[in-house]
This record gives C-alpha cells, sequence and structure tokens, in this order.
C-alpha cells in the first residue's frame, strides 16, 4: 500500500488521474447528452407513427365499408381500425369532446390517460400531444368523426403503449456507452502514462542532478537538450544556477585562501615591529639605559618600529573596511579642485615641484571623497618611497563616463616579473624586499580596493629604466552627461 500511495502521489500519477477524471466527466456528459436526445427521438418518432396509423385508420373509415350502423358500433369500428395499423400492443381509447370514453380496444382494458390539462390544450390547438404515464407512452390526437349521426363532432383519440421497447433500445445503447467509455478510459490512462512518463523525463534528470548538487559534485549539470517549452526554460535555469553555485563555492574557497593567506602575511607583518620592540625594550632592561648614547639610539629605533606598526595597523583597518564593503558616503565634487589642493599640501619625502596637467574647468566625479584622499596620498607616498627626487606629473581629464587620473613618476621603473602581482596583499618587489625600503606592500591594494569601491578600476605601466605610470579611473557626477 504503501508504494502505491507513493505512486499515487507523483506528479506522473496525479497529472494522468486528473486529465482521466476529466475525460470521464466530458464522456458521462456525453453519454446523459445521448441517451436523452436518442430517447427523445424515439419516442417523437413513435408518436409520428401513430399518427400515420391514425390516418390510414381514418382512410378506411372514410371509405364506407363498413356494416355498423349505429353510432356506438361505429366509433368501436374506428378505434379497431386504429389498433390494428398500430399494433396488437397499442390499447386505444377513444373520448367524445367532452373527456366521455366511449369506445376502448381491447375491450375492458383500463388504459392510462392524458393529463386533463394537456387534453384540453388537445381539443384547443388541434394537434397531437403526448406524455408519458408511469412506464407507457399515451398519444392523443384530435379527430372528425364524419357520421350522419356524429356529423363534425370533434373526438380524442387516446394511443398507449408499454415503453419497454424503447426501453430496451436505451439500455443497449447506455450497455454500449459503458463498455466504450470504459475501454476508452482504460486507453487515455495507458496512453497518459506513458506521455506523462516521457514529458517528466528531464524532471526526473534534474532531480538526479540536484542530488548530485547536494551530494558536493558541484560540476554536476542536466545535460539535456534544450528545449522551447517551460521545461527547457527550467533546464537553461536550473544549469545557470548550479553555475552559479559552482561560482560562489570556487570565490568563497578562493576568499577563504586569501584570508587564511592574509591572516597569515599579517601575524609575520605584526610580529617583526613587535619582536623588535620587544628586543629593544629587553636591552634597555639589560643596562643600555645607563648610556645616553645607547639609551636615544634605542629609544629612536623603538620610535620607527612603533610608528610602522601604527602604519600597518591603519592600513589593516582601512583594508578590513574595504572587505567589508563599508558603506560609502559618495558625493559629487570637482576632482581636479580636490587633487591640486592634496599636491600642494603633499607627503613626506615630496620633490619640490610636481607638474601638473589639470583642465582649467572643473571635472565633476561621483564617489567618497575621503577615498580618494587615501587613493592619492598612498600613490604620492609610494613615488616619493621607489622614486626620490625624480620628477612627477599628475594630469586630470574625462574618458567617456569617467574621470581619468594619471600620476606618472621618471624613477627607476618595475620590472616586468613584478607587474602582476603590484596589487596583492603584502607583495614587495625584488628590489624592496628590504623594510627599511619596502613598507608592508600594502599601499597599492589599499588603492585598488578604494577605487573598485567607488565604480572604478586602477592600473600600471611600467618598464625598467623608463619610468612608471599609475592610472585610475572614476565615475563622473551624473554618468558623464
Amino acid at each position: 500500500m504503501s508504494r502505491i500511495g507513493r505512486a499515487l502521489r507523483s506528479l506522473r500519477w496525479r497529472l494522468t488521474l486528473t486529465y482521466l477524471v476529466l475525460i470521464a466527466v466530458l464522456l458521462a456528459g456525453l453519454g446523459v447528452f445521448q441517451y436523452g436526445s436518442l430517447r427523445g427521438s424515439l419516442i417523437n418518432g413513435r408518436v409520428e407513427a401513430l399518427s400515420g396509423d391514425l390516418l390510414a385508420a381514418q382512410k378506411l373509415y372514410a371509405s364506407g365499408d363498413l356494416t355498423s350502423t349505429t353510432a356506438v358500433a361505429k366509433v368501436r369500428t374506428l378505434a379497431t381500425l386504429i389498433r390494428s395499423a398500430s399494433g396488437q400492443s397499442v390499447t386505444v381509447a377513444l373520448f367524445g369532446p367532452a373527456g366521455l370514453r366511449r369506445a376502448v380496444i381491447p375491450a375492458g382494458a383500463d388504459p392510462p390517460q392524458l393529463d386533463p390539462g394537456i387534453f384540453s390544450t388537445l381539443l384547443s390547438a388541434g394537434k397531437g400531444q403526448h406524455e408519458i404515464v408511469g412506464s407507457d407512452l399515451v398519444a392523443g390526437f384530435p379527430v372528425g368523426v364524419k357520421d350522419p349521426t356524429l356529423v363534425r363532432t370533434t373526438a380524442v383519440v387516446e394511443v398507449s403503449e408499454p415503453m419497454t421497447p424503447i426501453d430496451n433500445v436505451l439500455s443497449g445503447d447506455v450497455e454500449g456507452l459503458a463498455i466504450g467509455g470504459g475501454i476508452l478510459l482504460l486507453l487515455v490512462l495507458l496512453l497518459g502514462l506513458l506521455l506523462t512518463s516521457r514529458a517528466l523525463r528531464p524532471l526526473r534528470r534534474l532531480t538526479d542532478t540536484a542530488g548530485q548538487l547536494a551530494g558536493g559534485d558541484l560540476r554536476a549539470r542536466s545535460r539535456l537538450v534544450p528545449r522551447a517549452d517551460e521545461v527547457g526554460q527550467l533546464t537553461i535555469a536550473f544549469d545557470h544556477m548550479a553555475d552559479r553555485i559552482e561560482e560562489a563555492f570556487a570565490a568563497q574557497r578562493e576568499s577563504e585562501t586569501r584570508v587564511r593567506r592574509f591572516i597569515a602575511d599579517a601575524s609575520h607583518e605584526l610580529r617583526t615591529p613587535v619582536t623588535a620592540l620587544g628586543g629593544y625594550i629587553d636591552v634597555l632592561r639589560r643596562g643600555a639605559a645607563q648610556s645616553p648614547e645607547a639609551l636615544n639610539a634605542a629609544l629612536d629605533m623603538m620610535a620607527r618600529e612603533s610608528d610602522r606598526l601604527r602604519v600597518l595597523v591603519l592600513d589593516l583597518l582601512t583594508l578590513a573596511r574595504v572587505d567589508a564593503r563599508s558603506q560609502q558616503k559618495p558625493e559629487d565634487f570637482d576632482l581636479v579642485a580636490a587633487l591640486g589642493r592634496l599636491l600642494d599640501e603633499g607627503v613626506p619625502g615630496m620633490p619640490p615641484r610636481v607638474d601638473r596637467d589639470l583642465p582649467m574647468s572643473p571635472v565633476l566625479v561621483h564617489c567618497d571623497r575621503g577615498a580618494v584622499v587615501t587613493v592619492v596620498c598612498n600613490l604620492l607616498t609610494n613615488a616619493c618611497k621607489y622614486a626620490p627626487g625624480a620628477r612627477q606629473v599628475w594630469s586630470v581629464r574625462a574618458d567617456g563616463a569617467r574621470a581619468r587620473v594619471d600620476a606618472h613618476d621618471d624613477g627607476p621603473g618595475i620590472p616586468a616579473a613584478d607587474l602582476p602581482h603590484l596589487f596583492e596583499r603584502f607583495y614587495r618587489g625584488e628590489k624592496t624586499r628590504s623594510r627599511e625600503e619596502g613598507g608592508s606592500g600594502l599601499g597599492l591594494s589599499i588603492v585598488q580596493g578604494l577605487v573598485r569601491a567607488q565604480g572604478g578600476d586602477v592600473a600600471i605601466t611600467s618598464a625598467e629604466g623608463a619610468g612608471t605610470t599609475v592610472t585610475f579611473w572614476l565615475p563622473l557626477a551624473g554618468g558623464g552627461r
């Protein structure tokens, strides 16, 4: 029973049974309509036949070949002629216009009578009427009995017979409909199961693929032939969803790997200044504080390591905010004026003069002002640290829907092997491995993260001996309109 219950709960069986019930209801409605139409047709046909028999009897009666002389005998003769024409199963009753029965053939019979209302309508309308009384069909017809004693007297002939012949025909028709309908429903059931099984095959494939995905096989796909129907659309959407899930898991794994590497690098970078500070404190505890020169040297080194630790922590916090996509405060401002002020303020180690190629008209951008300040200051610091005293040129111009900023220095340039890794966190090129020269390796990572957070991008072009150019783009206010 459980297997049958599971089968009946399946979509395949539910769809098939739904259509089966619908077809059964339609067949039943068609059968009822056919039964009613056939029954009415049979009854009307029999009534018309009785009417024809009546006309034939009237013609025979009017021929005058009658030996009866009394009125009653003539009425009985007419009734006998009608019964002879209609068949021995028919009972004929002849009524006068007042409803008085004048003759019944066969004698002694007690046939059913029409309803008095129908009888009155029959007299006034002058045409035949019929109804089913019990199990008999009763038909009434108005007639004119042409007799010397009954001249122009209107009479009513009621002809009644059992409904058995008609019921037998109808029962045979119902039996045929039931057998034919049952065979048709069986064929519909088998064909429906076959067609729904074929139509739902892609869904079973999708179910199997979903199970594979749930089991950890992120490469599983339906691999179904594209179709133009709803199942085809579902297949495309499912495979697209699977692609997105695989990409999301790959991005998560990459992010987790990057986080682990970042934590390891950050721990290593933080450990260096902390270890140095601990070492100098230990030196002071051992008596170096007794010598003014040694004390000053230790304090200077401790101050440098402390400042390096402070800068590293601030850079890490900035990166953490970028990774967390902390809420930006974009606003419209003039990039030309903002860059000019930052170049005027400068940074430690900046050359006395920095060339500027700035337009006379404002270039309005829509981004976080603080992020732009951090980006420019980091690029200035990098240029002054890795190309000390070299000429710098800063330029701004509109580039489509974005503002473009180029920061060029005539420094020694960057080796080609280092270019692909410059935006990696804690990366320092071969020429800047020394911590005294190289810093933490987070400056360009911060620049890239902040610029992309504004909807822009950054790129570096450089060659050894030909200087370096850092270019970043920011969205213009109003989409560049």
